[in-house]
């Protein structure tokens, strides 16, 4: 799989599909580093249905504002005039 990763490049635009990809990368590791990693065992096994759910919900949130910050940094590079990154 080619990625467009550069939204500053207009000969290679990153797709809506390259910032879905990246943003499922970058919401991945913030997870791990913000959520997971901050979890203890006690609080699992305390109530395993909202640790489930504040799981998601950390994730779902990680990767939508990824996402939108993916896809709108890419639409602000098009609509820009005078760009100094071509």
């Amino acid at each position: 799989m080619k990625l467009n990763i550069n939204p500053f490049s207009h000969s290679n635009p990153m797709t809506l599909k390259d910032a879905a990809v990246v943003s499922t990368i970058a919401a991945g590791t913030i997870w791990i580093l913000n959520f997971l990693a901050s979890a203890t065992y006690a609080q699992i096994i305390a109530d395993p249905p909202t640790w489930l759910f504040e799981a998601v919900k950390t994730y779902a949130v990680a990767w939508a504002g990824n996402f939108i910050t993916l896809a709108g940094l890419e639409e602000l590079i098009k609509h820009r005039k005078g760009d100094v990154y071509e």
